[in-house]
């Protein structure tokens, strides 16, 4: 159970200087380590770790004292030289130890105590020790039990028997299904959201169980949540509306006992957890954030945005001064250069600039910038050595290394505005003349014109014989095939063809007019690319949306006169993409997009 808030920040309070200066002790022993890689230090680091982690364990600080935990457990396995990727490891246990000290600041000022917040981070120090990841629920600890009739405010209850029951839950079913087409389409969202909260209420009375009526009278309060405007819409609340679109199938199906049996508690606390996340203000949503108690999770009066913006600014402040101060110290080595022109200065020179390049290759190694640190490492090792033979530096030398300080300088740059590490692209030549912001930029033409095709769409849903809006709904994904091509991402391609032939060769030549089965296909489609562009755009896991796009794409298919697959592998495809998911896995995240990306929407179970 979190404790009571002000309780808690009073508690801290207590502890709060001893605490700070027992972290910076261990921020301190563990650079010690990172830099010299001695092993009294590392121990050292690990007592001090281990001190504070037992004092939040016994204050009662979940999430703290989650962090506290993994922190030590890393560090052991470093000592007992257990890590494969010791560079990941290093970035894992300083990543842990600034989030640990922002977040006990947030706890203190009585925001809640939010385990799910630091979610990214305690993975990222699992990760590194090859632990088993956690998933959400386990990090979000809503009340238990389920609530009554009192709360729910009903006590109806219908009995059907088992034909009539399926008969009915088949019809909710339909409209569950037609308010979240019509919701996915953006086409009087409100409305056909007040339809699927209406639906759920119907299954509350369909059930005799507190278990199942508590969890239909939970979906009809996210349904209120987002028909309100009290929650953001985003993929995974969508997903996991669809979720519930199932499990009406399912409750129809098996029957209400055989039915409460499968349904697992995780999807209680996935619903539970974007209630937690609503604003205040809608009736049966306020009731159920009553009876599960979810406003303790919440900052007071805060709503979602504000309390990412919350808990993210501190971690990107000081990145942001980092990163300024990286940059400051670079304008200083390139005035060290211009000095060095001068062949008699270039002894005492060539010595402080090797020394100066050596310690900020330390200090772009701590900050998540891996390789560009490895490669300021070599160059401080070799003009170290040049200062060693007393070599002089001639004018195409000097140019070099400025060059490279020029290229740190746009990498630290654009690590400080978005958190993107564009060390390859900039150094192997290809970021040379580009601008990162334009990837960014062609994302969001690409976005409008999806936008674009999906009104386009809409209208021509209401006009049956209006087929130039399919003229028009072509011309916008033609153009999205194009930025994908230049995007390189190849895996969203047979997504936005296989549409395309579907629409010049089947529904354009023909002049046929498509089943509602088949709009209802076309526009999972669209939605699932506009969810990987979108996720893609922010860096977000975009690849697990590819294989039920895959498999809309056969059920278009399976629709369509013509062999729309002719000539797509989708197969490979999904290999593809499988390749690719091992490699970002292998790919250590920058510390400072894992401290700015702070996206923990729950995908739902």
């Amino acid at each position: 159970m979190i404790s009571d808030k002000s309780s808690l920040a009073s508690r801290l309070g207590w502890i709060m200087n001893d605490a700070e200066q027992s972290i910076e002790k261990a921020r301190q022993l563990f650079a010690e380590y990172s830099q010299s890689n001695d092993g009294s230090a590392l121990s050292g680091c690990r007592e001090a770790c281990r001190l504070i982690w037992g004092v939040l364990d016994v204050l009662g600080a979940d999430g703290a004292s989650m962090l506290g935990r993994e922190i030590v457990l890393l560090l052991d396995a470093l000592i007992q030289h257990k890590v494969e990727n010791l560079k990941a490891a290093q970035e894992a246990v300083a990543e842990g130890l600034l989030q640990l000290s922002e977040y006990l600041k947030h706890l203190q000022d009585g925001y809640a105590d939010l385990p799910v917040v630091v979610l990214p981070t305690l993975n990222n120090l699992r990760a590194a020790r090859d632990a088993e990841l956690l998933s959400e629920h386990l990090v979000f600890l809503p009340e238990d039990g389920h609530v009554g009739n009192e709360q729910i405010g009903t006590e109806e209850f219908v009995d059907l028997a088992t034909e009539r029951l399926q008969q009915v839950s088949t019809k909710l079913r339909f409209y569950f299904q037609k308010a979240l087409l019509g919701w996915f389409r953006n086409e009087q969202p409100q409305r056909m959201l007040q339809a699927a909260s209406k639906v759920a209420g119907n299954m509350v009375v369909l059930n005799v169980s507190s278990r199942l009526r508590a969890l239909w009278w939970i979906t009809s309060a996210l349904s209120e949540a987002l028909e309100q405007g009290r929650l953001e819409h985003s993929v995974a609340v969508k997903m996991l509306m669809g979720r519930m679109e199932r499990e009406i199938r399912r409750f129809g199906e098996m029957g209400e006992t055989h039915y409460n049996e499968t349904v697992p508690d995780e999807l209680f606390k996935n619903l539970l957890y974007y209630i937690g996340l609503a604003e205040s203000g809608a009736a049966v949503t306020d009731r159920v954030k009553a009876a599960y108690n979810l406003d303790l999770y919440l900052p007071r009066g805060e709503t979602l945005v504000e309390l990412r913006q919350h808990y993210t600014m501190p971690g990107r402040d000081l990145w942001h001064a980092v990163a300024n101060s990286v940059i400051d110290e670079l304008q200083g080595l390139q005035g060290t250069l211009e000095g060095m022109q001068d062949e008699e200065q270039q002894p005492e020179l060539l010595g402080k600039l090797a020394d100066k390049t050596s310690r900020l290759a330390s200090t772009l190694s701590m900050i998540g910038l891996g390789h560009a640190s490895e490669l300021t490492r070599q160059l401080g090792e070799e003009l170290l050595d040049k200062s060693a033979l007393h070599q002089p530096q001639g004018l195409d030398e000097l140019l070099r290394i400025s060059t490279h300080y020029v290229r740190l300088e746009k990498v630290l740059r654009e690590y400080a505005q978005t958190g993107y590490d564009t060390t390859d692209a900039v150094f192997s030549g290809e970021g040379e003349n580009q601008d990162p912001s334009t990837a960014r930029s062609l994302m969001r033409t690409t976005q409008a014109e999806l936008n674009k095709a999906q009104a386009r769409m809409v209208a021509f849903c209401k006009d049956e014989g209006a087929f130039y809006y399919l003229d028009e709904v072509v011309a916008a994904l033609d153009n999205i095939s194009g930025a994908l091509n230049i995007l390189g991402a190849e895996e969203l391609q047979p997504m936005v063809d296989t549409a395309l032939r579907y629409l010049r060769e089947d529904l354009l030549v023909k002049q046929r007019r498509p089943s509602d089965q088949e709009l209802a296909i076309f526009a999972d489609i669209l939605t699932l690319l506009e969810a990987a562009i979108s996720a893609r755009q922010h860096d977000e896991d975009y690849l697990s949306l590819l294989p039920t796009g895959y498999d809309k794409l056969r059920e278009l298919d399976q629709q369509s006169e013509l062999n729309l697959l002719e000539g797509v592998d989708l197969n490979s495809r999904m290999q593809d993409v499988e390749a690719k998911k091992k490699a970002q896995q292998l790919t250590a995240t920058t510390l400072f997009r894992r401290m700015r990306n702070q996206s923990l929407q729950p995908q739902p179970a």
